[in-house]
């Protein structure tokens, strides 16, 4: 008998809590807020109009985070002609014919967007994409053919023809 007392008492504690916290709730919605009074009193702060104050940077002598002093900049330096300087002439660095690279052409693709075709060359064991006047390395490409290729290096030209 004694657990069912404690029960019922719980039950009306909780629905009581529930009840307040429901009716505060519910209050905000039906209330009127005109009907808050404010008591007002004499004290009042006095309105000052706030001056904006001025001051003045001036350049540090010492820097704060290095602990080292600064150089002073003067205004009044004084600017020294250079002095003429030789004039060297610059001579032509003669070109070394080197030998012509190792080639290999492996074909061609003509894209829809551009005219230009664009190819495919191993030069020393390095893939290139190339098109028609690049220039890889004194390399250049002078005309592309189905079958062929004529390239440029140093005055000299050479057809290399299509792997198979």
């Amino acid at each position: 008998m004694k657990k069912k007392q404690i029960n019922i008492a719980l039950i009306i504690i909780v629905l009581a809590l529930w009840g307040t916290v429901f009716y505060k709730y519910v209050n905000r919605f039906f209330s009127n807020d005109n009907e808050i009074v404010y008591n007002q009193t004499e004290f009042s702060l006095p309105i000052t109009k706030i001056e904006k104050d001025t001051f003045e940077l001036k350049l540090l002598e010492r820097d704060p985070f290095l602990a080292k002093t600064m150089l002073k900049r003067e205004s009044n330096s004084i600017v020294k002609k250079a002095l003429n300087k030789p004039v060297f002439k610059k001579t032509p660095v003669p070109i070394i014919n080197k030998p012509f690279p190792i080639v290999q052409y492996f074909g061609y693709i003509k894209s829809q967007d551009k005219n230009q075709k664009l190819i495919l060359l191993k030069v020393n064991d390095r893939l290139k994409r190339v098109r028609l006047k690049d220039n890889i390395d004194g390399l250049v490409v002078e005309q592309i053919y189905k079958d062929s290729v004529v390239l440029r290096y140093n005055n000299s030209a050479k057809s290399i023809s299509k792997l198979k």
